[in-house]
This record gives C-alpha cells, sequence and structure tokens, in this order.
C-alpha cells in the first residue's frame, strides 16, 4: 500500500499507474522544474513505496517558478505558497513547508561567510549600498570640516 499524501501530482500517479513511467518522469518534471536525475529518482522512490512526500523533495535541489522566487524575495510569503499550491497541486501545509524550505535555500550561502553569493545577484556582483555608502559620507564630512576650518582661519 502506497503512503497517504504523496507528493506526485495526479497525472503523474495515472502514467504511473499504466505502466508509463517515462511519461510520469517527463509529467513530473514538467510539474516542478526538476532535473532528469532528480525526477526519475522520485519516480523510482515511489515505485519502490517509499514515501515520496515533502522530506523527499527536500533532499533535491529546488526547482520552482520564478514568480514564487521573486515573491518570497519580495517577504510575501502567503503568495509564493498560492503559487506553489496552484502550480502543483500541494496542500496547504506541504505548501507552506516548501516555501520554508525555498526561503532557507534562497539564504543559505549569504550566511555562509567568504565566498557566498547574496540571493539575485550573479557571482561578483557587489551588493548596492552597504559600507560604499558610508565612505562617501565620510569623505564629504571631512572635506566639509576641512572647509569649515580653512575659511574660518582664512578670514
Amino acid at each position: 500500500m502506497r503512503p497517504a499524501g504523496p507528493f506526485l501530482p495526479p497525472d503523474v500517479l495515472a502514467s504511473l499507474e499504466a505502466g508509463r513511467t517515462i511519461d510520469a518522469i517527463k509529467q513530473l518534471r514538467a510539474a516542478t522544474g526538476l532535473g532528469l536525475k532528480e525526477a526519475k529518482d522520485l519516480i523510482d522512490a515511489y515505485q519502490a513505496g517509499e514515501n515520496v512526500s515533502m522530506a523527499t523533495q527536500a533532499e533535491a535541489p529546488l526547482h520552482v517558478p520564478d514568480a514564487v522566487r521573486q515573491a518570497l524575495a519580495e517577504g510575501n510569503k502567503i503568495e509564493a505558497i498560492r503559487l506553489l499550491r496552484d502550480h502543483e497541486g500541494l496542500g496547504l501545509k506541504d505548501a507552506k513547508d516548501r516555501a520554508e524550505a525555498i526561503e532557507q535555500s534562497m539564504a543559505g550561502p549569504a550566511s555562509i561567510g567568504m565566498g557566498a553569493v547574496a540571493p539575485g545577484l550573479s557571482p561578483g556582483q557587489q551588493p548596492s549600498g552597504g559600507m560604499g555608502n558610508w565612505i562617501v559620507v565620510a569623505v564629504v564630512v571631512a572635506i566639509a570640516v576641512g572647509a569649515y576650518f580653512w575659511m574660518r582661519g582664512g578670514g
């Protein structure tokens, strides 16, 4: 007997029940954006009777629509959950868990330290603002103080 609440979408399950494994893998890739290996591994796990759920999916790289990542980047977790439910046919709890896993994967490398890439930036691209702005402010203040003392001493 299969575990309750599988991750696999209904059309994928229908293909598997009909014995069309390759179609099931294609449908799973189209529905989730997973790579070929990840989709095949999930299908194989399901066919072996393993629980193919959010825990299984979390081990695979998180491939999601750009709209979900955009919503999470903007801090709109509710919209991301709604998009996941619509896109993947997940229940509320599974969509929430998946959104949180995606959110962690987006923030993960930035919190590791040197060599990390901030979310939304290309490797080598520097985030705007931050220390660069403080240097400009310090230079402007130094020039203003120097000008004040120069004008005071010269007049």
